[in-house]
């Protein structure tokens, strides 16, 4: 009898959900860096800088990078295209480290985990009042959201992240509020607070106004009727007036840059997402081209990571054909078990469970022109919330002994929600990237202040410790300067340039120094590199270009020379003259275990963003990896509709090239 009163306290579950959710504050290791892949990073770093870059002198508009233009007035680089709620949070939870860019990230990370953990107490809360036993909910709960996905990105920081499908979430509950008290006030505010921090809302806020006027018309039920018209009506009209913040934010900021609307970055941004213009690169989601991977991701969140880790301890490298199809064997049981019991008799509150179910592909329908970027499979929990409540109800009807059943899958779920946290923070933590990252940091901090409201130019690339995506959070306070001006720029921010003055001697990776001083050490430097190569004989030669193969000295890598005589400023008005660069090691095993493995080299590409011009003539040196290398293939490409085109390209070894012996070239295809 007591066992049976405990089972059914609302104390217990509750007391469990919260301590397994607080296992991913616990084991998340040094949140202050960033550990994770490149959409990760990438998001990261712009939703940082978007959130350190809303201040009144900029009219509170959300951009990533100001540059300096020709005559010598700053343009910005907005990313307005989202909600300015979450932004405004990050900005909030950041201000009170302003010295401090390692706290600041650690701050904003764990808002993040906040949302995470907020959006799973919203899902348990709802999954109780439509089912009425606090027991399911908790197991429905913790195995959803112990998947891969919701687990890996629960502290990207991105408002189209966890923020998103907290404002996802917070709707559900509402529309359970709704469903089972009647209570729709209370839903059309929370749908207007989920929109300020992002638009996913309305990939559940579509099917359920859908469903609920098509099951309220059969009942012949008018108010019903009416107030999903009135939440359809709100829903758009409220999401009109923050999309119409953005726009007037954007116009003001940008003054006389743009003479239409539609022009707007941010319009630009939703006109190419629905398929309006076109957008380079992007590609129309194509369902039957797609629905392999669709599947795929549904299998491999539908197992907890903790499971999926005994299976595979490296999940993300799974490419053989028998993971895959068991993966995508296992989506197709989800989507068709939802279905079956979706329409199952025993099934209460079908409107508000089935919305929350078809949200994700709703999004991808309303969206055609998506990137389809990993992270956002973390919205493959709603489905999995659903289909782990649906089940263990059922389930539960079908055992004699009504309630012990879910009492046991909630006790299990919260070990295994624990499991997978623990896991999921061993994944990308390296000991000696941390140091690095910590080394950076201090540097990157000493320098901000001396480069603060300063224009700067930053000629390195993502081989060096300068990575592409933070470099703009790094120098929110600085002026960015392209390299068709660079003659503009105060400071140079680079690594150590042997000979030239550093305003930041202290530093260990990256230094600061007078533009005018590094522009003399380039000339000086391309004198040297000049003597220390066999001008007739380049490793690759075509029309314009002449690479050499530097042997290092000492403790000095090998490097090559990239050299071209004439240099016209129409040069760096061409995007597409992209460089590649592959390294093809002796040892395979010194290549990254993830995508380079696969390709069987190491893709160091770069762009001419990173010449530099001495005396009419430009050149760049990039340095190679220190271990032993079979072959280098570099050259020119661009892009064609379908693919790649070489403009030119060769390739040789670095041990003939240090002996002076053959190599291999070819001229454009």
């Amino acid at each position: 009898m007591a066992n049976m009163e405990w089972s059914r306290s609302p104390a217990p579950p509750l007391a469990l959900l919260v301590l397994a959710l607080t296992t991913m504050f616990l084991f998340g290791g040094d949140r202050g860096y960033l550990y994770r892949d490149a959409v990760d990073e990438h998001l990261t770093w712009n939703h940082m800088t978007v959130a350190e870059n809303l201040a009144p002198e900029h009219y509170f508009l959300g951009f990533y990078k100001r540059i300096l233009d020709a005559d010598g007035t700053p343009s910005y680089e907005p990313y307005n295209r989202f909600p300015v709620g979450g932004h405004i949070l990050i900005k909030l939870v950041t201000l009170p480290f302003p010295d401090d860019l390692s706290a600041r990230l650690f701050a904003a990370r764990m808002l993040m985990l906040t949302f995470a953990t907020a959006a799973a107490m919203l899902a348990y809360l709802a999954l109780c009042r439509l089912v009425g036993n606090r027991w399911t909910a908790l197991a429905a709960t913790l195995l959803a959201f112990s998947s891969y996905y919701a687990l890996y990105y629960n502290d990207m920081v991105a408002t189209e992240g966890v923020v998103d499908l907290f404002g996802v979430l917070l709707v559900f509950h509402g529309m359970a509020v709704a469903a089972t008290e009647n209570r729709y006030g209370q839903l059309l505010a929370k749908t207007c607070v989920a929109l300020l921090l992002g638009w996913h809302v309305y990939a559940i806020i579509g099917p359920f106004v859908l469903f609920g006027l098509v099951a309220a018309w059969r009942r012949r039920e008018g108010q019903a009727i009416r107030r999903h018209v009135k939440l359809g009506v709100v829903a758009v009209l409220f999401g009109s007036m923050v999309l119409s913040v953005n726009f007037m934010r954007e116009s003001i900021a940008l003054g006389g840059e743009v003479s239409a609307a539609e022009e707007l970055p941010s319009a630009m941004s939703m006109l190419r997402r629905i398929g309006i213009l076109r957008f380079p690169g992007m590609s129309k989601f194509k369902w039957l081209g797609e629905a392999e991977q669709g599947l795929y991701d549904i299998g491999l969140a539908a197992v907890p990571y903790a499971v999926n880790y005994l299976i595979d301890s490296d999940i993300r490298g799974r490419n053989d054909s028998a993971g895959r199809k068991m993966y995508r064997v296992l989506g197709i049981v989800v989507v068709l078990s939802g279905l079956v019991l979706m329409f199952s008799p025993a099934t209460r509150y079908r409107v508000p469970l089935a919305a929350l179910a078809v949200s994700r592909p709703c999004w991808l329908v309303a969206v055609p022109y998506n990137y389809e970027l990993a992270f956002e499979r973390l919205f493959y929990v709603g489905l999995l919330l659903v289909l782990f409540t649906l089940m263990l109800t059922h389930f539960d009807r079908l055992c004699r002994r009504r309630g012990n059943v879910t009492v046991l899958a909630g006790v299990a779920s919260v070990p295994i929600f624990a499991l997978s946290s623990l896991l999921m923070a061993r994944i990308d933590h390296d000991p000696e990237r941390a140091a690095l990252e910590r080394t950076l940091t201090a540097d990157i901090e000493s320098i901000r202040k001396l480069a603060e409201g300063k224009a700067i130019f930053l000629p390195e690339d993502r081989s060096t410790p300068l990575w592409h995506y933070r470099r703009n959070f790094y120098f929110t306070d600085s002026i960015f300067v392209s390299s068709a001006h660079r003659h503009l720029a105060d400071f140079v921010v680079a690594e150590r340039f042997t000979g030239v003055r550093s305003l930041t001697p202290d530093n260990r990776l990256v230094f600061l120094y007078e533009s005018a001083d590094y522009a003399a050490g380039m000339a000086a430097a391309l004198i040297s590199y000049k003597q220390s190569v066999r001008q007739d004989t380049p490793v690759v030669q075509s029309s314009d270009y002449a690479v050499y193969f530097i042997k290092g000295e000492r403790n000095q890598g090998n490097q090559l020379l990239y050299l071209r005589a004439d240099c016209p400023a129409t040069l760096f008005q061409q995007p597409w003259a992209r460089f590649f660069l592959h390294v093809i090691p002796v040892d395979p095993t010194d290549l990254h275990k993830d995508r380079e493995q696969r390709y069987g080299f190491a893709n160091l590409d770069f762009t001419i963003n990173w010449y530099w011009p001495v005396e009419g003539a430009c050149y760049v040196v990039r340095r190679l990896p220190g271990y032993g290398i079979a072959e280098i293939r570099t050259g020119q490409f661009r892009r064609r509709k379908g693919g790649y085109e070489t403009l030119w390209g060769g390739h040789f070894s670095p041990a003939a090239a240090a002996d002076g012996g053959q190599h291999s070239s070819r001229p454009a295809s």
